[in-house]
C-alpha cells in the first residue's frame, strides 16, 4: 500500500489527505451529534445496524462536501503538474482548503446545539435573524453549553491545521519530470474522481431524501451533514411553490366556505353580533416555550405546571391546540393576526410592513386600548415596527424596565415582566375605555437564569424543569395581583404557548412537542366561562376569533382563523421552516420539501410511515396543509 502511494502524485496524495482527514473529522462531530442528543432525549431503539448505515450514509454527504471543497484545489494543481511550479502554488491551495474547512466545521458545530433545540438542521431561516445579531450572538454567548460546541470546534479544527500541515510538507514535490501520458492520465482520474464524490453516489446525484432510509426519526436525521444541509436549503430560499397560488386559492375557499371573489378582502365572511355584546377586558399571555407535554393533562409526571394545570381546570380548556410554526416571531404573528406560518418567511420583518385586517383592528374599532409587552428589545423580531402599523397603541419593551433588572440578552425574567404589565394595566383600568393586553413572556427560553432574592423554590434540580417551574410560578403571581383589582372581574384570560418544545423521546419528525400547546380561556365571570374540555382541533389562529366569538362581536374576519365554538377544522396544521404538518384526531401527515412525504398513526406511537397503505388520506392531508400555508403569503 505505501508503495501505491508512493507512485501518486505529490498533488494527489495532498487532496486525498485533506479528503481522508476532512471526512474523519467530520465523522467526529456526527459522534458529537448523537451523544450529546442521547442526553436530553433518549433513543429507544439503539440498533447498531441502524446506526451504522447512518454513520456510512453520512460518509456520503461528507464525501459531497469534501468534494466540493476539493474541486478547484484539484483542477488548479491538476493544472499545474503540466508545468514546473514551486510549492507556493500548494500553500496558496492549502490556506483556500483549510478557510472551507473552517466554515465547514463551524457550520457543523453550531449545527449541534441547533437541532438538539429544534430537532432540524440548520437551514437558511437562520440568516433571516441577521437584523437580530446582536441580541442572538449575546444570548449564544451567555448560554454555557452552546460554549462547548464552541470549544469542539476550536479544538478539532486546531488538530486539523495540524495534521493537514504534516500532509503538506510530505506532499509538495514538483512534477516537472514526470511523463506526460502519466501526467494526463492522473489529471482524468483525479478530476472523474472529485466529480464522483460531489455526486455522492453511484446512481443517482445524493439528496436530503436519501438519508431517509427507516421508521427512526433521529437516525434519518443523523445521516445529514450540516453544511450540505444548510447550502441546500439556501439554493432553494426563494418562494417555494408546492402548487399553484389559484388553486391553494381556490381550496381555501372551500375549507372556510367563502363565497368572496375580490383579490383584496377574498377571505372575507360576515360575523354576525351575538344578541348580548360582552365589553370585557382581554389579556392574552403568551407562554415562552410551553409545550402541552410539560403539563400534567398532557401526561407529564413531574409536576413542574401546576398552576397552569390548575387553572385549565377551572377554565375551558382546549386540549387538540397547534403553533403554527417554531420560532417566536411565528407565535406572535399567527395567535395576534390569524394567518398561517409559510415554510421558512417571517411577515414581521420583511421590508415592507403589511397590514392586516385582523382582530386587533377590530378591537380598535371598538374602543379597546391595545397594549403588547415584551421584555427585550423591541427590535428583536420587529415587534417595535410591525404592531404599531398593526393596531396596537403601545409596545413595552426593555427601555421600560429598570435595567438594573435585565438579566440577560432577552431582558428582564418573567416575574419582573409580570410585575411591571399589572402596574401599567392597574393604571390603564382607570380610563373609561376596555383593553386588550398581551404578555409575551420569555425566561423558559435559553440562556436560562433563576432570579435570585425571589420566594420561588423549585422542586427539581434540572435547570430546564427548574425553569419551567419558575415560569409557572410567575404566572400565578401574576393571577394572584390580578385577583385583587377592580379589572379582574370584567377580565377574560388567555393563555396559549408561542410554540412547544422538544420534550422527551421524539417519535416524529418534526415532533408534535414542537407544536402541541395549550389553550386556556379563564374568566372569573361564570356567564362567559365555565369548566370544560374540548377536543376540537385548532391552531394559534383560532385563539382571536374565538375570543371575539366569546364577546359577541360582530365584524369582518379577513383571516385564516375561525370561531372554534361555531365551526369544526377537520385538521390542524403547522409550519416547520422547511417542514409541514398536518394532522387530525388519527393520523399525522409530513410534507419535506427535502425529503420523504409521511403519514403516521401518532395516538399509538407508532413510526411506521404508512402513506404506501392510506395513500388517499394522506393526499388529502396535503392538499390541505399546502393550500392552506401557501395561500397564506
Amino acid at each position: 500500500m505505501n508503495t501505491f502511494f508512493k507512485m501518486l502524485p505529490g498533488y494527489f496524495r495532498f487532496l486525498l489527505g485533506h479528503y481522508l482527514l476532512g471526512v474523519f473529522y467530520l465523522f467526529l462531530f456526527r459522534v458529537i451529534l448523537f451523544f450529546s442528543h442521547n442526553i436530553d432525549h433518549p433513543i429507544a431503539d439503539k440498533s447498531w445496524s441502524l446506526i451504522s448505515k447512518a454513520f456510512l450514509i453520512g460518509l456520503q454527504f461528507d464525501t459531497t462536501v469534501m468534494g466540493y471543497i476539493l474541486a478547484l484545489p484539484m483542477l488548479v494543481l491538476a493544472i499545474a503538474s503540466f508545468f514546473t511550479y514551486n510549492n507556493r502554488i500548494v500553500k496558496v491551495v492549502h490556506v483556500y482548503i483549510l478557510s472551507l474547512i473552517s466554515l465547514a466545521f463551524l457550520i457543523a458545530a453550531a449545527d449541534i446545539p441547533y437541532f438538539n433545540y429544534n430537532f432540524s438542521r440548520l437551514t437558511a431561516v437562520i440568516f433571516k435573524w441577521a437584523s437580530d445579531f446582536g441580541i442572538v450572538s449575546t444570548m449564544i454567548l451567555q448560554e454555557p453549553t452552546y460554549l462547548i460546541y464552541a470549544l469542539a470546534f476550536v479544538v478539532l479544527y486546531i488538530s486539523y491545521v495540524l495534521w493537514a500541515k504534516k500532509i503538506l510538507k510530505s506532499q509538495q514535490k514538483p512534477m516537472a519530470k514526470s511523463k506526460l501520458f502519466g501526467k494526463i492520465g492522473f489529471a482524468i482520474l483525479g478530476l472523474f474522481l472529485i466529480l464522483f464524490a460531489m455526486r455522492g453516489r453511484v446512481d443517482s446525484p445524493i439528496r436530503i431524501n436519501h438519508a431517509f432510509f427507516c421508521n427512526n426519526a433521529f437516525y434519518n436525521q443523523l445521516g445529514l451533514n450540516a453544511p450540505f444541509s444548510l447550502l441546500k436549503s439556501l439554493k432553494q430560499s426563494g418562494d417555494i411553490k408546492i402548487i399553484s397560488d389559484e388553486e391553494a386559492v381556490a381550496n381555501v375557499k372551500q375549507y372556510l366556505n367563502l363565497n368572496s371573489t375580490e383579490k383584496p378582502n377574498w377571505l372575507a365572511r360576515e360575523i354576525e353580533p351575538s344578541d348580548t355584546i360582552l365589553e370585557k377586558n382581554i389579556v392574552l399571555v403568551l407562554m415562552e416555550s410551553m409545550s402541552a407535554q410539560k403539563m400534567a393533562q398532557f401526561g407529564n409526571k413531574e409536576n413542574i405546571t401546576p398552576f397552569l394545570d390548575s387553572l385549565a381546570s377551572q377554565s375551558l380548556n382546549f386540549t387538540n391546540i397547534y403553533s403554527a410554526g417554531y420560532h417566536t416571531c411565528n407565535g406572535i404573528f399567527s395567535t395576534l393576526y390569524s394567518y398561517p406560518t409559510v415554510l421558512r418567511e417571517r411577515p414581521m420583518n420583511a421590508l415592507k410592513i403589511n397590514h392586516y385586517n385582523s382582530v386587533p383592528e377590530v378591537l380598535q374599532k371598538n374602543n379597546y386600548y391595545t397594549i403588547y409587552f415584551t421584555t427585550h428589545s423591541e427590535t428583536f423580531d420587529n415587534v417595535g415596527g410591525f404592531l404599531p402599523a398593526n393596531n396596537f397603541n403601545k409596545i413595552v419593551s426593555q427601555k421600560d424596565y429598570d435595567p438594573n433588572k435585565v438579566q440577560n440578552a432577552f431582558g428582564v425574567p418573567d416575574h419582573i415582566l409580570f410585575e411591571y404589565a399589572l402596574d401599567e394595566i392597574n393604571t390603564l383600568a382607570k380610563k373609561d375605555q376596555p383593553f386588550f393586553a398581551t404578555i409575551m413572556t420569555v425566561s423558559d427560553h435559553g440562556p436560562y437564569i433563576i432570579p435570585e432574592g425571589i420566594a420561588f423554590k423549585p422542586k427539581t434540580n434540572d435547570m430546564k424543569k427548574m425553569i419551567v417551574e419558575y415560569a409557572d410560578w410567575s404566572l400565578k403571581q401574576f393571577m394572584t395581583g390580578a385577583k385583587k383589582t377592580e379589572w379582574f372581574k370584567n377580565t377574560l384570560f388567555v393563555f396559549v404557548a408561542d410554540h412547544g418544545m422538544v420534550v422527551g423521546e421524539i417519535v416524529y419528525d418534526p415532533p408534535l412537542s414542537l407544536h402541541h400547546i395549550p389553550l386556556i380561556f379563564y374568566s372569573p365571570d361564570s356567564t362567559l366561562v365555565q369548566p370544560e374540555t374540548n377536543h376540537s382541533l385548532g391552531t394559534q389562529m383560532d385563539v382571536l376569533p374565538t375570543t371575539i366569538g366569546m364577546l359577541g362581536f360582530g365584524y369582518t374576519n379577513q383571516t385564516f382563523g375561525v370561531d372554534l365554538y361555531k365551526e369544526k377544522r377537520p385538521y390542524s396544521y403547522f409550519s416547520s421552516d422547511d417542514k409541514l404538518g398536518c394532522i387530525d384526531h388519527e393520523y399525522y401527515y409530513v410534507y419535506r420539501v427535502n425529503g420523504q412525504e409521511g403519514l403516521y398513526k401518532y395516538k399509538e406511537f407508532n413510526p411506521e410511515n404508512l402513506i404506501s397503505l392510506y395513500p388517499e388520506k394522506a393526499a388529502e392531508m396535503k392538499k390541505y396543509v399546502v393550500s392552506m400555508t401557501q395561500a397564506g403569503k
